[in-house]
């Protein structure tokens, strides 16, 4: 489910209706923003989340919510994943004006939810991640569809 939202001014405003968002379809409000190095997706409907993840990663959120919006290219929270209690999602901004065209994007927030609500896992053993990243090697590109 994706849908539009009015023009938040802040970053703080545009969590809180991506909170409400997420609320409404299922989701826990508690958000863990992840990118792709922290996602490995093998083939059978699994995904694996590195976690505790970067404490850059809201920052990168934020930085990104700035980019699309100042620039009028908008910007899209979507879900990646739910855990035990948190739902792990990411920002994206269009790269350019034909990229927003051909992505439908609004000029401000869109949020978006899968509906199938994929159960990650978490890892927090670094060993156990490296491991994971070396069997699932040939999978990486997979992660793209979903922080694209």
């Amino acid at each position: 489910m994706v849908i539009g939202m009015p023009e938040p001014q802040t970053f703080d405003e545009a969590i809180s209706l991506f909170q409400d968002f997420l609320r409404k379809n299922g989701y826990s409000p508690n958000l863990v923003w992840i990118e792709r190095a922290d996602v490995l997706i093998p083939l059978r409907r699994e995904i694996y989340v590195k976690l505790p993840v970067s404490r850059n990663s809201v920052d990168r959120a934020r930085a990104l919510f700035t980019v699309g919006m100042t620039k009028r290219l908008g910007v899209r929270f979507g879900t990646v994943c739910a855990l035990r209690n948190a739902t792990c999602c990411h920002a994206w901004v269009p790269a350019n004006q034909a990229e927003h065209e051909s992505r439908l994007m609004c000029h401000s927030l869109k949020l978006q939810a899968n509906t199938d609500h994929l159960i990650g896992t978490e890892v927090k053993n670094w060993l156990r991640w490296q491991f994971l990243k070396l069997r699932y090697r040939r999978f990486t590109g997979l992660s793209r569809i979903l922080f694209e």
